[in-house]
């Protein structure tokens, strides 16, 4: 793991110096329970410092102490993130001119916003992450084949293996749900790891279990090419050939910059995978206008799985090409989320035009899946959910 030794050295002078003004602000009650409370706040902060100081000083190599380090980072900033609004708050009711009543509140205020954030934090990383949310999802379109009305997709997304170390608890979870569900076809579009293939195996006879009448069809994600490995040339191709291999064995059709077609009582609609997009930091691998070369979208109902939903606005809708239906991930909402008033707001949005739910434009839709795994922070906050999607198609009258 890359650690950024500036931001964090700030960041812990900061905390030392926020660890110090509370114990100063605890030193002036008289109370004896508050010195017996300084002494303890004394201890839990050098511990916390001294954890998170051997954490990042130790080699994170192996997945599962990778895991294990993104676990003791939250926790440290769950026991500090609070701690500096508290003391920001408090900070200001310090001066004398303010009146009595005014301190009073900026003080239960400083508390109450702390014990807050600590808990949204602590849900976060406990909780939600294994909270899994289903939605329903109705595609209408006029192109559909009238043998495909009411077909129904479950769409998932991001699974990040390496999220869980060897614990198949969630994911076990996750196929029973879907299985449950019975659908015509299961896609995955995309990172099924974070780093390795390594990350995947414990979960591979998991992953086979997963059954729908026209089978899985799956794509790869930008965590899916060894790109954020420090491999060899060599090493990478190797690796990127064991996870592509680890799909098929599953009984997992992956659609490298390919099609598929499905067939229902002499209809057909095509399904298009190509590998990822990318318009920055990592190289694009997508082979958009090749791939749809060989079928002809304008006569067929046409599925795109793509995981970077930008590709949408970037090449479909720019060259107006006629597919009906895209299926991406990749944002993951950015793992925050608030829903208000059927309202979602995310950080994600401030980066995509298009991060999680169903965009439509014309007779073009696209669905974006907030995925079930995590990367970067362990957690998902507020409403960002783990999601598994069922995406039915219906014939419309309106139009092509």
């Amino acid at each position: 793991m890359r650690i950024f030794w500036l931001p964090f050295l700030l960041a812990l002078c900061l905390n030392i110096a926020i660890d110090f003004f509370i114990y100063k602000q605890m030193k002036k009650s008289n109370l004896h329970a508050t010195h017996i409370l300084s002494r303890l706040h004394v201890v839990l902060a050098v511990a916390a410092h001294t954890a998170m100081l051997v954490t990042l000083l130790l080699p994170l190599s192996g997945n599962g102490t990778m895991v294990n380090a993104m676990k003791v980072i939250w926790c440290y900033a769950m026991f500090y993130f609070p701690k500096f609004l508290w003391a920001l708050i408090y900070a200001v009711a310090l001066p004398h001119f303010w009146p009595k009543w005014l301190k009073r509140a900026l003080s239960v205020a400083a508390l109450s916003i702390a014990l807050l954030v600590m808990g949204i934090m602590w849900q976060g990383f406990r909780t939600t992450p294994y909270s899994i949310q289903k939605s329903d999802v109705t595609i209408g379109s006029p192109h559909l084949p009238a043998a495909f009305d009411g077909y129904r997709i479950c769409h998932i997304s991001d699974l990040h293996l390496g999220t869980y170390g060897n614990d198949t608890a969630f994911v076990a979870a996750c196929v029973d749900s879907i299985n449950a569900l019975h659908p015509d076809l299961i896609v995955f579009t995309g990172d099924l790891v974070s780093r390795t293939t390594s990350e995947a195996i414990p979960f591979k006879s998991i992953l086979c279990r997963l059954k729908a009448r026209d089978g899985v069809l799956s794509i790869l994600g930008n965590h899916d090419y060894d790109d954020y490995t420090n491999m060899t040339a060599a090493q990478r191709k190797q690796d990127h050939e064991s996870l592509c291999r680890l799909q098929k064995e599953c009984s997992w059709t992956l659609l490298n910059n390919t099609t598929s077609t499905l067939h229902r009582d002499g209809d057909s609609i095509i399904v298009v995978g190509t590998e990822n997009y990318s318009v920055k930091h990592t190289p694009d691998y997508s082979r958009l206008d090749s791939t749809i070369s060989t079928i002809d979208c304008k006569r067929n109902f046409t599925i795109l799985l793509q995981h970077n939903p930008q590709m949408w606005r970037n090449r479909v809708l720019k060259n107006d090409y006629a597919i009906d239906l895209t299926l991406s991930g990749h944002t993951h909402a950015m793992q925050m989320m608030v829903t208000m008033c059927g309202k979602r707001f995310s950080p994600a949005q401030w980066v995509y035009d298009e991060w999680g739910g169903l965009y439509t434009q014309g007779q073009r839709h696209l669905y974006v899946n907030i995925g079930l795994g995590m990367v970067g922070i362990p957690a998902r906050i507020g409403s960002a959910k783990p999601e598994i999607t069922l995406l039915t198609l219906k014939c419309s009258t309106t139009p092509r």
